[in-house]
């Protein structure tokens, strides 16, 4: 049999052939060194596969002009391996498009064919058989090609149903121009047919890929304004050139500020409209796309109905040939986390406070202590009526220690929330009539005179929520410090009722004492503070926690305590607690 491309060549049919597939061969390798360059910036897989698929057409008509110019017979079955890969790595990128994974068989099956076509080289089979393997093979491809643009690609209809046509008659025309090159001498015009319809397929493919990435852009424009339009925070994009302006403020800014998208949009400064004074240069600098790494980026904000919120900026600056083009960024509100730190930063200077007043008031005590027992051991008290007045006052100043040391436990105890409270539903008149019951006998042991002004008529009805052995804590160490400050056969008056709006159980106890000065008024409450006011004789000076722990108390029973004095006439100080009402 005389071969049809040797016959060509003699007859001159491929003098002009040559010119023209290198042209196409040099399209294609543009074209799959495009889709490189796609998969560079992509990572899909699929456009990798499509890649490879024109290299090895590429190579497969390197070969074709090779066989025909040298006319060497094994150049043009060999081409076959690379017709083989192109339809092949095609298959793949399919699989990959749907992102399937790709069956094992397929490569089993490919490299049969392929042992066999170079079997039926090296054995010098006749064309026949070594191409027909080869043809059915490419026509399977094509056909599980086509159904799987068909069945499984996401596309629009008219792309798929062109997809499919040109997959057909590429695949199938590929298959017969293999049989033909078999028995026609004259081939020239079909090999044109196959590198159009080859050409037409790459140009479908690049064309499904646009629709695809378009798709996919579109998703996830999509998916980016329903984060962006129901984030809490505030997604901004703030372009430097040409002129400064808001391109794109999500909703969010409105519940934040008050203020709608509209008017920063209209307004490319309308930053400074919500910004606190002393903060105007930081914030320029951060929209200018000069802001430093190491400046504050939290600033107190404005919102429109007067209120202030601590807003937290979160930006990055574009750059285009190092110049700033644009900041895009993100505000929140930050102002929990920011009143958290502050009372952290408020809690640890209480607690140095603390420590520093309890070094304070344990050194006193504990200094006088050590010092009698010194002077006993060393024998500089040594009469039995001193030793006996020295281990009195060693008695009180251990005494007073206890008493620090409680409250402290106390006072520890109720701002870490872990002081116990026993709360239940009591009747202000039996509430009343306990404190008095409980403390009535250790004011006549002072000879104090007590007046008490029960209102059991309003309180009768009254019910509330309680605890009544705190709440007589809180009873007892305010009689117990008017009783210091009240002389012997004075008064202490002691009322039961409620306040004015008759919302509240209000309990008040007024000394005749000397009376508290009103500079040292605003801070009866406070840890350590004690006034300077004298004790009566015999009485000892409390630790300064007693009204702190008190306070404390009834501040945990929803109520308010209160003090008033006019120096030389006595104190007053009052507690008050809700009344349940069902």
């Amino acid at each position: 049999m005389k071969y049809a491309y040797q016959t060509a060549v003699e007859g001159g049919g491929f003098l002009y052939l040559p010119s023209v597939i290198i042209s196409f061969i040099i399209l294609t390798l543009l074209m799959s060194f495009v889709y490189f360059y796609m998969f560079a910036r992509s990572q899909e897989r699929y456009v990798r596969y499509w890649g490879f698929c024109w290299i090895a057409y590429s190579l497969s008509l390197l070969f074709l002009i090779l066989s025909l110019n040298m006319d060497i017979i094994v150049l043009l079955e060999l081409r076959k391996i690379f017709d083989l890969l192109n339809i092949l790595f095609l298959l793949y990128g399919a699989y990959a498009f749907m992102h399937a994974q790709i069956p094992t068989y397929w490569n089993r099956f490919s490299l049969y064919v392929t042992m066999w076509l170079l079997l039926g080289i090296y054995y010098s089979f006749d064309h026949l058989s070594i191409y027909l393997p080869v043809s059915m093979y490419q026509i399977i491809i094509t056909s599980m090609l086509s159904y799987i643009v068909y069945k499984y690609w996401s596309v629009p209809t008219f792309e798929k149903i062109l997809s499919i046509a040109v997959f057909l008659l590429w695949g199938f025309g590929k298959a017969a121009l293999s049989i033909f090159e078999v028995y026609n001498q004259d081939l020239s015009s079909l090999y044109l047919i196959e590198i159009i319809f080859s050409n037409l397929l790459n140009f479908s493919i690049f064309v499904i890929y646009l629709q695809k990435t378009r798709d996919e852009i579109s998703i996830a424009d999509r998916l980016y304004r329903i984060i962006a339009e129901n984030a809490t925070d505030v997604i901004f994009y703030y372009a430097l050139n040409p002129k400064p302006a808001f391109t794109y403020v999500s909703p969010s800014v409105e519940t934040l500020t008050g203020y709608p998208p509209e008017d920063f949009y209209q307004n490319p400064r309308f930053y400074l409209e919500i910004s606190d004074s002393e903060h105007f240069n930081a914030i320029k600098a951060i929209f200018s796309g000069s802001q430093l790494t190491d400046m504050d980026s939290t600033f107190l904000l404005h919102h429109k109905n007067g209120s202030s919120f601590w807003g937290e900026f979160n930006v990055s600056v574009l750059y285009e040939d190092e110049t700033p083009v644009a900041v895009e960024g993100i505000l929140r509100d930050v102002t929990r986390m920011k009143n958290a730190e502050n009372q952290l930063r408020s809690a640890k200077q209480s607690r140095d406070l603390l420590l520093s007043y309890i070094s304070h008031e344990l050194k006193t005590p504990i200094t006088s202590i050590l010092g009698y027992i010194n002077a006993l051991n060393d024998g500089t008290i040594s009469a039995p009526q001193e030793k006996n007045a020295a281990m009195e006052i060693i008695s009180t100043k251990a005494l007073l220690l206890e008493h620090l040391i409680n409250d402290l436990f106390q006072l520890s105890k109720l701002e870490s929330n872990q002081f116990s409270f026993n709360f239940m539903h009591l009747s202000a008149l039996d509430l009343s009539q306990q404190l008095i019951d409980n403390h009535l006998l250790d004011i006549k042991s002072a000879n104090i005179k007590p007046i008490i002004a029960l209102d059991s008529t309003v309180l009768k009805e009254k019910y509330v929520i309680a605890d009544p052995k705190r709440i007589d804590q809180v009873f007892s160490n305010i009689v117990f410090n008017a009783i210091k400050y009240t002389e012997s056969n004075d008064k202490i008056k002691i009322k039961f009722g409620t306040d004015q709006g008759m919302k509240n159980y209000e309990v008040t106890i007024s000394d005749s004492g000397i009376g508290i000065p009103q500079e040292d008024l605003p801070y009866i409450f406070d840890r350590f503070f004690k006034a300077h006011t004298p004790v009566r004789p015999g009485k000892e000076l409390g630790t300064g926690l007693g009204l702190t722990i008190s306070k404390e108390i009834i501040t945990a029973h929803g109520g308010m305590m209160s003090a008033r004095s006019n120096l030389g006439k006595g104190s007053t100080f009052a507690f008050t607690i809700p009344i349940y009402y069902d």
